[in-house]
């Protein structure tokens, strides 16, 4: 009777850390997709990305989705360039389709449209694919 709880416990504290979140200063990105936090091979993925300033979601940002094969590199141009403007209630949306297989860098930059509301950041997130 008493490993339930534990059990229970441990079920919501792995499904609650599998999303990738990060800290910029005083913004927080939670990124995930609808492919169990990977990407699909030659299929569609949707990205979301949550962002959240001193505990207020964020709803407007210039925020950049760029997509590298690997690691990125200032010599090699992304796979993917991608804006994400417009923010609904805190979560902007992109999709991704068409990727080989293989490991992938995301690189989310983003800077506020109106000057102080946050500080400018960038985040790397690590993906792979998977088969759809």
């Amino acid at each position: 009777m008493k490993t339930q709880p534990l059990f229970l416990l441990a079920a919501l504290l792995c499904s609650a850390s599998a999303h990738d979140t990060q800290l910029a200063g005083n913004v927080q990105v939670t990124m995930f997709t609808d492919a169990e936090d990977e990407l699909r091979v030659g299929a569609a993925t949707n990205l979301t990305f949550s962002f959240v300033h001193s505990g207020q979601p964020i709803t407007t940002c210039h925020c950049r989705v760029l997509l590298y094969k690997g690691t990125p590199s200032a010599r090699v141009p992304p796979l993917k360039d991608l804006y994400l403007d417009a923010l609904t209630g805190g979560q902007g949306k992109a999709l991704l389709d068409g990727l080989p297989a293989g490991g992938y860098t995301l690189v989310l930059d983003g800077r506020p449209t109106k000057f102080g509301d946050f500080d400018a950041f960038r985040m790397r997130y690590v993906l792979s694919t998977q088969s759809p």
